[in-house]
């Protein structure tokens, strides 16, 4: 009888662990980790331009398919969009497409490449295209309803998200 007892209840308890192990992923034990809100940073240069020379941890997509990209992202998404540099119309065009389809956080990095080389910051890439070392001055203040941010801003929010490779 002892010995029937004491199966029943290693049994018993055998399947409470497992039980426990299967659905332990579904419990909350007040531990809740805290998720980091998404940032990206997408150049939109050609794959050339950007293998050249981009900011660590950014991503290259053709700007024609950014929006079909982050489609899957929650529009609470922190995006930031950079090309080449402040004459260059890409950036704004896509980071006007992104707001415009709803994205919150959309920031255009007007500097773009060229700024952000001649600031001296981290790049991967030889950093061997003209555009990167010729004058970069602003040539206008229009954001048409998104963000524009600065390249410590940017760089204040990439190192916030340790954005990496």
């Amino acid at each position: 009888m002892f010995k029937v007892c004491f199966l029943k209840k290693s049994f018993k308890m055998v399947f409470l662990l497992s039980g426990l192990a299967l659905f332990s992923g579904c419990l909350d034990f007040g531990k809740k980790e805290e998720q980091k809100e998404a940032l990206l940073v997408i150049n939109v240069l050609d794959k050339e331009l950007y293998d050249d020379c981009h900011i660590p941890g950014s991503i290259q997509i053709d700007m024609m398919n950014v929006q079909k990209y982050v489609s899957s992202y929650p529009k609470t998404t922190k995006i930031v969009i950079y090309c080449s540099n402040h004459a260059c119309t890409a950036s704004p065009w896509v980071a006007k497409k992104l707001k415009k389809d709803g994205f919150e956080h959309v920031w255009d990095y007007e500097a773009g490449m060229a700024g952000w080389y001649q600031e001296k910051l981290p790049v991967e890439g030889l950093a061997k295209a003209a555009y990167l070392h010729q004058s970069n001055p602003v040539l206008s203040n229009n954001t048409e309803g998104f963000n524009v941010i600065s390249t410590q801003e940017l760089k204040k929010l990439i190192d916030k998200h340790l954005l990496k490779k």
